[in-house]
Protein backbone atom coordinates (compact mmCIF):
# COMPACT_ATOMS: atom_id res chain seq x y z
CA UNK A 1 0.00 0.00 0.00
CA UNK A 2 1.51 3.21 -0.90
CA UNK A 3 2.69 5.55 2.23
CA UNK A 4 1.66 9.03 1.25
CA UNK A 5 3.68 11.82 3.84
CA UNK A 6 1.58 14.52 5.01
CA UNK A 7 2.05 18.11 4.12
CA UNK A 8 3.30 20.14 7.17
CA UNK A 9 0.57 22.92 6.89
CA UNK A 10 -2.64 21.02 5.35
CA UNK A 11 -4.53 24.27 4.76
CA UNK A 12 -2.17 26.17 2.80
CA UNK A 13 -1.07 22.74 0.76
CA UNK A 14 -5.31 22.73 -0.06
CA UNK A 15 -5.22 26.53 -1.16
CA UNK A 16 -2.37 26.36 -3.30
CA UNK A 17 -3.33 23.23 -5.11
CA UNK A 18 -6.85 25.07 -5.45
CA UNK A 19 -5.88 27.97 -6.68
CA UNK A 20 -3.15 26.74 -8.83
CA UNK A 21 -5.51 24.30 -10.67
CA UNK A 22 -8.46 26.96 -10.95
CA UNK A 23 -5.96 29.53 -12.76
CA UNK A 24 -5.01 26.89 -15.34
CA UNK A 25 -8.75 26.05 -16.07
CA UNK A 26 -9.13 29.84 -16.46
CA UNK A 27 -6.22 30.76 -18.95
CA UNK A 28 -7.48 27.29 -20.67
CA UNK A 29 -10.89 28.97 -21.28
CA UNK A 30 -10.57 32.51 -20.93
CA UNK A 31 -11.79 32.75 -24.50
CA UNK A 32 -15.48 31.26 -23.82
CA UNK A 33 -15.64 33.14 -20.91
CA UNK A 34 -15.40 36.15 -23.01
CA UNK A 35 -17.79 35.16 -25.09
CA UNK A 36 -20.16 33.99 -22.26
CA UNK A 37 -19.97 37.70 -21.19
CA UNK A 38 -21.01 39.07 -24.76
CA UNK A 39 -23.54 36.65 -25.19
CA UNK A 40 -24.93 37.37 -21.32
CA UNK A 41 -24.48 41.24 -22.22
CA UNK A 42 -26.19 41.21 -25.90
CA UNK A 43 -29.66 43.03 -25.50
CA UNK A 44 -27.89 45.62 -23.39
CA UNK A 45 -25.27 46.36 -25.89
CA UNK A 46 -25.86 48.39 -29.19
CA UNK A 47 -28.38 47.33 -32.03
CA UNK A 48 -26.77 44.83 -34.45
CA UNK A 49 -24.51 43.02 -32.03
CA UNK A 50 -23.81 39.35 -33.48
CA UNK A 51 -25.78 36.42 -32.36
CA UNK A 52 -24.84 33.01 -31.78
CA UNK A 53 -21.28 31.77 -30.22
CA UNK A 54 -19.93 31.22 -33.59
CA UNK A 55 -21.18 34.79 -34.91
CA UNK A 56 -19.82 36.24 -31.64
CA UNK A 57 -16.43 35.12 -31.69
CA UNK A 58 -15.74 35.78 -35.16
CA UNK A 59 -16.83 39.85 -34.58
CA UNK A 60 -14.30 39.94 -31.73
CA UNK A 61 -11.62 38.51 -33.94
CA UNK A 62 -12.47 40.64 -36.63
CA UNK A 63 -12.72 43.87 -34.71
CA UNK A 64 -10.38 43.29 -31.73
CA UNK A 65 -7.83 40.51 -33.06
CA UNK A 66 -7.07 37.02 -31.29
CA UNK A 67 -6.27 39.63 -27.55
CA UNK A 68 -10.24 40.41 -27.70
CA UNK A 69 -10.26 36.44 -26.93
CA UNK A 70 -8.23 37.14 -23.64
CA UNK A 71 -9.30 40.54 -22.40
CA UNK A 72 -9.46 40.46 -18.56
CA UNK A 73 -6.62 37.73 -18.45
CA UNK A 74 -4.90 39.30 -15.07
CA UNK A 75 -8.29 39.45 -13.60
CA UNK A 76 -8.46 36.26 -14.50
CA UNK A 77 -5.73 34.31 -13.10
CA UNK A 78 -5.16 36.69 -9.65
CA UNK A 79 -9.25 35.89 -9.14
CA UNK A 80 -8.67 31.78 -9.71
CA UNK A 81 -5.43 32.31 -7.38
CA UNK A 82 -7.15 33.64 -5.05
CA UNK A 83 -10.97 32.94 -5.57
CA UNK A 84 -10.55 29.63 -6.42
CA UNK A 85 -7.83 28.42 -3.75
CA UNK A 86 -10.84 29.76 -0.91
CA UNK A 87 -13.53 28.34 -3.01
CA UNK A 88 -12.24 24.80 -3.31
CA UNK A 89 -9.35 24.77 -0.88
CA UNK A 90 -11.44 25.46 1.97
CA UNK A 91 -14.32 22.76 0.93
CA UNK A 92 -12.27 19.56 1.89
CA UNK A 93 -11.68 21.45 5.65
CA UNK A 94 -15.18 22.57 6.02
CA UNK A 95 -16.22 19.28 5.01
CA UNK A 96 -14.59 17.43 7.32
CA UNK A 97 -15.22 20.04 10.13
CA UNK A 98 -18.55 19.51 9.34
CA UNK A 99 -18.14 15.93 10.80
CA UNK A 100 -18.29 12.04 9.33
CA UNK A 101 -21.99 12.43 8.46
CA UNK A 102 -23.77 8.93 7.78
CA UNK A 103 -23.44 7.74 4.45
CA UNK A 104 -27.43 8.75 3.28
CA UNK A 105 -26.38 12.13 4.57
CA UNK A 106 -23.11 12.83 3.07
CA UNK A 107 -24.50 14.72 -0.25
CA UNK A 108 -26.17 17.21 2.45
CA UNK A 109 -22.79 17.64 3.63
CA UNK A 110 -20.79 17.85 0.98
CA UNK A 111 -23.35 20.76 -0.44
CA UNK A 112 -23.61 22.55 2.86
CA UNK A 113 -19.27 22.14 3.02
CA UNK A 114 -19.30 23.98 -0.74
CA UNK A 115 -21.72 26.71 -0.45
CA UNK A 116 -20.25 27.54 2.49
CA UNK A 117 -16.59 28.01 1.27
CA UNK A 118 -17.78 29.66 -2.10
CA UNK A 119 -20.21 32.24 -0.57
CA UNK A 120 -17.20 33.14 1.42
CA UNK A 121 -14.26 33.34 -1.74
CA UNK A 122 -17.28 35.25 -3.57
CA UNK A 123 -17.17 37.96 -0.83
CA UNK A 124 -13.65 38.17 -0.85
CA UNK A 125 -13.08 38.95 -4.88
CA UNK A 126 -15.76 40.12 -6.08
CA UNK A 127 -13.56 43.46 -7.26
CA UNK A 128 -11.42 40.94 -9.34
CA UNK A 129 -14.81 39.14 -10.64
CA UNK A 130 -15.85 42.66 -11.59
CA UNK A 131 -13.04 44.04 -12.84
CA UNK A 132 -12.68 41.09 -14.71
CA UNK A 133 -16.48 41.42 -16.61
CA UNK A 134 -16.35 45.15 -17.46
CA UNK A 135 -13.08 44.57 -19.24
CA UNK A 136 -14.59 41.78 -21.17
CA UNK A 137 -17.76 43.58 -21.90
CA UNK A 138 -18.14 44.57 -25.65
CA UNK A 139 -16.64 48.22 -26.46
CA UNK A 140 -15.39 48.38 -22.90
CA UNK A 141 -13.59 51.79 -22.83
CA UNK A 142 -11.31 50.48 -20.25
CA UNK A 143 -7.49 48.87 -21.15
CA UNK A 144 -6.13 47.75 -17.53
CA UNK A 145 -7.68 46.54 -14.38
CA UNK A 146 -6.42 49.91 -12.72
CA UNK A 147 -8.13 51.81 -14.98
CA UNK A 148 -11.52 49.90 -14.20
CA UNK A 149 -11.09 50.29 -9.79
CA UNK A 150 -10.22 54.26 -10.50
CA UNK A 151 -13.26 54.38 -12.53
CA UNK A 152 -15.65 52.35 -10.21
CA UNK A 153 -13.88 54.42 -6.91
CA UNK A 154 -14.42 57.82 -8.50
CA UNK A 155 -17.70 57.43 -9.46
CA UNK A 156 -19.19 54.56 -6.63
CA UNK A 157 -17.05 54.88 -3.94
CA UNK A 158 -14.93 52.10 -2.89
CA UNK A 159 -18.25 50.28 -2.10
CA UNK A 160 -18.75 50.34 -5.84
CA UNK A 161 -16.56 47.44 -6.17
CA UNK A 162 -18.73 45.21 -4.18
CA UNK A 163 -21.87 45.94 -6.78
CA UNK A 164 -22.85 42.18 -7.81
CA UNK A 165 -21.87 40.61 -4.65
CA UNK A 166 -24.91 39.41 -3.62
CA UNK A 167 -25.46 37.60 -6.84
CA UNK A 168 -21.69 36.52 -7.12
CA UNK A 169 -22.15 34.67 -3.52
CA UNK A 170 -24.87 32.84 -4.61
CA UNK A 171 -23.58 32.08 -7.84
CA UNK A 172 -20.44 31.15 -6.07
CA UNK A 173 -22.05 29.13 -3.26
CA UNK A 174 -24.00 27.25 -6.16
CA UNK A 175 -21.15 26.53 -8.25
CA UNK A 176 -18.91 25.16 -5.84
CA UNK A 177 -21.46 23.04 -4.00
CA UNK A 178 -22.82 21.63 -7.28
CA UNK A 179 -19.10 20.93 -8.57
CA UNK A 180 -17.54 19.50 -5.22
CA UNK A 181 -20.95 17.70 -4.48
CA UNK A 182 -21.54 16.28 -7.85
CA UNK A 183 -17.70 15.53 -8.32
CA UNK A 184 -17.76 13.56 -5.12
CA UNK A 185 -21.27 11.62 -5.73
CA UNK A 186 -20.13 11.10 -9.46
CA UNK A 187 -16.50 9.48 -8.73
CA UNK A 188 -17.72 7.17 -5.89
CA UNK A 189 -20.64 5.64 -8.46
CA UNK A 190 -18.29 5.78 -11.31
CA UNK A 191 -15.39 3.56 -9.07
CA UNK A 192 -18.05 1.64 -7.80
CA UNK A 193 -19.85 0.50 -11.51
CA UNK A 194 -17.03 0.25 -13.25
CA UNK A 195 -14.63 -0.74 -10.76
CA UNK A 196 -11.94 1.32 -12.29
CA UNK A 197 -9.43 2.72 -9.84
CA UNK A 198 -8.76 6.59 -8.41
CA UNK A 199 -6.95 7.46 -11.60
CA UNK A 200 -7.02 9.62 -14.42
CA UNK A 201 -9.68 7.78 -16.61
CA UNK A 202 -12.11 8.07 -13.62
CA UNK A 203 -11.29 12.05 -12.59
CA UNK A 204 -11.74 12.87 -16.54
CA UNK A 205 -15.62 10.79 -16.56
CA UNK A 206 -16.51 12.38 -13.60
CA UNK A 207 -15.51 15.91 -14.11
CA UNK A 208 -17.20 15.95 -17.82
CA UNK A 209 -20.87 14.42 -16.10
CA UNK A 210 -20.01 17.71 -13.23
CA UNK A 211 -19.48 20.59 -16.07
CA UNK A 212 -22.78 19.59 -17.51
CA UNK A 213 -24.57 19.55 -13.73
CA UNK A 214 -23.22 22.62 -12.92
CA UNK A 215 -23.65 25.06 -16.09
CA UNK A 216 -27.31 24.13 -15.80
CA UNK A 217 -27.71 24.72 -12.20
CA UNK A 218 -25.72 28.17 -12.03
CA UNK A 219 -26.29 29.51 -15.79
CA UNK A 220 -29.59 31.99 -14.36
CA UNK A 221 -27.35 33.25 -11.05
CA UNK A 222 -24.28 33.71 -13.94
CA UNK A 223 -26.83 35.62 -16.30
CA UNK A 224 -27.76 38.07 -13.35
CA UNK A 225 -24.48 38.24 -11.61
CA UNK A 226 -22.94 39.62 -14.81
CA UNK A 227 -25.75 42.18 -15.55
CA UNK A 228 -25.43 43.44 -12.18
CA UNK A 229 -21.64 43.94 -12.50
CA UNK A 230 -22.44 46.17 -15.75
CA UNK A 231 -24.85 48.19 -13.68
CA UNK A 232 -28.03 46.01 -13.90
CA UNK A 233 -30.90 46.74 -16.23
CA UNK A 234 -31.21 49.43 -14.64
CA UNK A 235 -28.58 50.61 -11.78
CA UNK A 236 -29.77 49.95 -8.11
CA UNK A 237 -31.58 46.79 -8.92
CA UNK A 238 -31.84 44.36 -6.48
CA UNK A 239 -31.01 40.67 -7.21
CA UNK A 240 -34.34 39.81 -7.48
CA UNK A 241 -35.37 43.27 -9.80
CA UNK A 242 -32.36 42.26 -11.42
CA UNK A 243 -33.81 38.84 -12.53
CA UNK A 244 -37.31 40.07 -13.23
CA UNK A 245 -36.39 42.92 -15.28
CA UNK A 246 -34.26 40.06 -17.37
CA UNK A 247 -37.48 37.91 -17.33
CA UNK A 248 -39.60 40.71 -18.53
CA UNK A 249 -37.42 42.02 -21.29
CA UNK A 250 -36.62 38.36 -22.88
CA UNK A 251 -39.02 36.18 -21.14
CA UNK A 252 -37.31 32.89 -19.18
CA UNK A 253 -34.99 31.79 -21.87
CA UNK A 254 -33.30 35.34 -20.64
CA UNK A 255 -31.86 34.02 -17.57
CA UNK A 256 -29.87 30.97 -20.01
CA UNK A 257 -28.80 33.31 -22.61
CA UNK A 258 -24.97 32.57 -23.33
CA UNK A 259 -25.33 28.54 -21.81
CA UNK A 260 -23.81 27.54 -24.69
CA UNK A 261 -20.50 29.64 -24.05
CA UNK A 262 -20.84 28.85 -20.65
CA UNK A 263 -21.00 25.42 -21.14
CA UNK A 264 -18.66 24.86 -23.50
CA UNK A 265 -16.44 27.23 -20.85
CA UNK A 266 -17.86 25.41 -17.69
CA UNK A 267 -17.83 21.83 -18.89
CA UNK A 268 -13.66 22.17 -20.13
CA UNK A 269 -12.85 24.03 -16.69
CA UNK A 270 -14.54 21.82 -14.54
CA UNK A 271 -12.89 19.18 -16.33
CA UNK A 272 -9.36 21.20 -15.81
CA UNK A 273 -9.59 21.71 -12.46
CA UNK A 274 -10.16 18.74 -11.53
CA UNK A 275 -7.94 16.61 -13.35
CA UNK A 276 -5.24 19.05 -12.79
CA UNK A 277 -6.18 18.93 -8.77
CA UNK A 278 -6.09 15.62 -8.47
CA UNK A 279 -1.97 14.71 -9.24
CA UNK A 280 -1.41 18.16 -7.55
CA UNK A 281 -2.92 16.78 -4.09
CA UNK A 282 -1.15 13.41 -4.11
CA UNK A 283 2.06 15.59 -5.08
CA UNK A 284 1.31 17.69 -1.94
CA UNK A 285 0.36 14.49 0.35
CA UNK A 286 -3.15 15.50 0.41
CA UNK A 287 -5.66 13.28 0.21
CA UNK A 288 -7.82 12.65 -3.49
CA UNK A 289 -10.94 14.64 -3.41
Amino acid sequence: METRQRPKHPLIAELLTSGLSVSAANIATLPMDVLKVRLQLQTAQLAGSPSGLLMTGMHIIRSEGLTGLYRGLNPAVARGLFYGGVRLGCYTPIKTLLGADPEHLSLLRNIAAGSMSGAMAAAASNPMDLVKTQLQAQNSPFHSSSQVIRHVIKNEGLSGLWNGTAPSMTRAAVLTAAQCATYDEVKKAWKRLTGWEDAFPTHLASSLATGLVTTTITAPVDVVKTHMFMGGVHKGQSVLQCAAAIVKRDGMRGLLRGWTAQYVRLGPQTTVIFVVMEPLRKLSGLDAL
